[in-house]
């Protein structure tokens, strides 16, 4: 366990110090604020509300509940695990945003990006690429400010992983095929019944 812990410390120095650039040092605190990405997150919800087939608002709304699941999750880890994040507990960080105040494993960041693209990943292959860079950067993006250890992040992820797969499998297997058939026009229950 003390190699580990030895490991996780190290890896961290590492992207946190080491591995640094004038550009990423300006990129990922823009990456890991939240609120620069909420316009976007909210026009692209509001398109899919307005212009979206059933499948794709359902799947917003299951985005949504997949996201808050897994931020209670993952806020109930932290106050079960209590670890002190590397920006409170250790001496050199370069902390280029605010520490915080929560716990830090696991990350909720990782886990909530994860959650959501993963999610969306399973729903929209195509477009997976851009969804794991996404969320790959998010994660990255808490360790090099210098708010959580690599441990928390690898944690979140798969936390998130998690959620989203338990979630997307709940709703094929029984949430999906109620709303598919939930207020089908008359029309169509009538043509399939002549079938």
């Amino acid at each position: 366990m003390d190699k580990l812990i030895s490991l996780d410390k190290a890896a961290f120095h590492a992207i946190n110090r080491t591995f640094t650039n004038p550009f990423l040092d300006w990129f990922m605190p823009f990456v890991t604020e939240k609120s620069n990405f909420i316009l976007v997150a909210v026009a692209i919800a509001a398109l899919i509300a307005i212009k979206g087939k059933r499948k794709d608002r359902w799947g917003l709304v299951l985005l949504v509940v997949t996201v808050l699941t897994s931020d209670f999750v993952s806020d109930m880890l932290k106050h079960a695990l209590t670890r002190v994040r590397p920006c409170a507990a250790i001496d050199g960080v370069r902390l280029l945003v605010g520490c915080g105040r929560s716990y830090s494993l696991p990350s909720g960041h990782a886990t909530n990006i994860f959650a959501a693209m993963v999610f969306l990943t399973a729903r929209y292959k195509r477009y997976s690429p851009v969804f794991m860079t996404v969320a790959l950067a998010v994660a990255y993006s808490r360790v090099y400010v210098g708010v959580h250890y690599p441990s928390d992040v690898i944690a979140g992820a798969a936390l998130g992983t998690i959620v989203a797969i338990v979630i997307t499998g709940i709703d094929r297997r029984y949430l999906w095929p109620i709303v598919e058939n939930f207020k089908k026009p008359a029309s169509s229950k009538l043509s399939g019944e002549k079938r």
